[in-house]
């Protein structure tokens, strides 16, 4: 598929949720509900099905893909912790600055991105790098806000953090963890459901991609500008040189890691914010609407840049 053909079918779901947003169509609390059951039951579905079908040798590219998730969370944080000062004066406005920007959208919107870019071998690298995405994210995130506000995030929030990690994290990890056992171990499906489990599996990338639109919103003060751009750039730009330099580390670390393996790094690396960054606004003085204009903007800038990005790391991957 040639690069503009790619662009169109990427933005095409994108568009379309955002023209049934400006149409009322889907109003925002039944958005909520189609977002959570994506993330819940069409997504696990997906990653049954891809891994179960898998190449067993691409499970060696599980541990690069991990640790390269880890790598740019930390980067990314120390690099948005020292840009703080340049993205607004204002602290409350600083904070909104580092937790919009600290993490990028590696599975939610990243999937549906490298199936279209990669194929089925790149979104089995996309589930590798984001199958610990949770774990990872708010441990990140929660160390990230206790440097900013200098405390602990309170007792509290624990029970707030455990049900993030339960709902979130468990069905995606152990339908992972079930499809790579049926597939090393060669156990069969019976037809009907095999059958069953791809007719939900095709539902993902498509509802991904559509309420990826259905959350976008244009609304921003004079005020807010300059952190929402900071962010912006942050991620769909300057998040290359973070790319980069993991991709030295884990090549380091890892002699086999293939050619697939390190596109995906790069273009994980410039990812737009996550949908899930206002979650952390919730622990932190902080402006929620400055979080949300680095979510927004963000994503409707990565979808020429992630284009960008791709042709790029095609025309110069012989260096890689």
């Amino acid at each position: 598929m040639k690069l503009l053909e790619l662009v169109l079918a990427i933005n095409f779901p994108i568009f379309l949720g955002w023209i049934f947003k400006q149409l009322k169509l889907f109003p925002d609390n039944e958005g909520a509900v189609l977002r959570k059951f994506v993330i819940k039951v069409t997504v696990p579905f997906l990653i049954f099905r891809n891994l179960y079908n898998a190449d067993t040798h691409e499970f060696s590219q599980m541990l690069p893909m991990i640790m390269s998730l880890c790598l740019i969370l930390v980067f990314s944080a120390v690099m948005v912790l020292s840009l703080r000062g340049f993205s607004s004066s204002d602290k409350k406005v600083s904070n909104s600055f580092c937790v919009g920007s600290f993490v990028g959208n590696y599975s939610y919107l990243g999937w549906g991105v490298l199936s279209y870019f990669y194929g089925e071998s790149g979104f089995t690298r996309g589930v590798f790098f984001s199958m610990f995405f949770w774990p990872a994210v708010l441990s990140t995130g929660f160390a990230m806000i206790w440097f900013l506000s200098r405390t602990s995030s309170g007792r509290a929030s624990k029970d707030k953090i455990v049900r993030a990690l339960t709902s979130n994290a468990i069905p995606p990890v152990l339908s992972a963890f079930l499809a790579m056992a049926m597939n090393f171990y060669g156990i069969k499906l019976p037809e009907w459901l095999a059958k069953s489990i791809g007719s939900i599996a095709n539902i993902t990338i498509p509802a991904i991609l559509f309420t990826v639109g259905l959350s976008l919103s244009f609304v921003l003060k004079r005020e807010t500008v300059r952190p929402v751009v900071s962010g912006t750039l942050f991620r769909t730009v300057f998040g290359m040189i973070v790319g980069i330099a993991v991709l030295s580390i884990v090549s380091f670390c890892f002699k086999n890691v293939d050619i697939t393996t390190k596109k995906v790094i790069l273009m994980e690396s410039v990812m737009p914010s996550a949908a899930t960054s206002p979650f952390f606004a919730d622990f932190l003085d902080s402006d929620k609407e400055v979080v949300s204009g680095i979510v927004t903007f963000s994503t409707i800038f990565s979808l020429v840049t992630l284009p960008f990005w791709y042709f790029m790391i095609e025309k110069w991957s012989s260096l890689l």
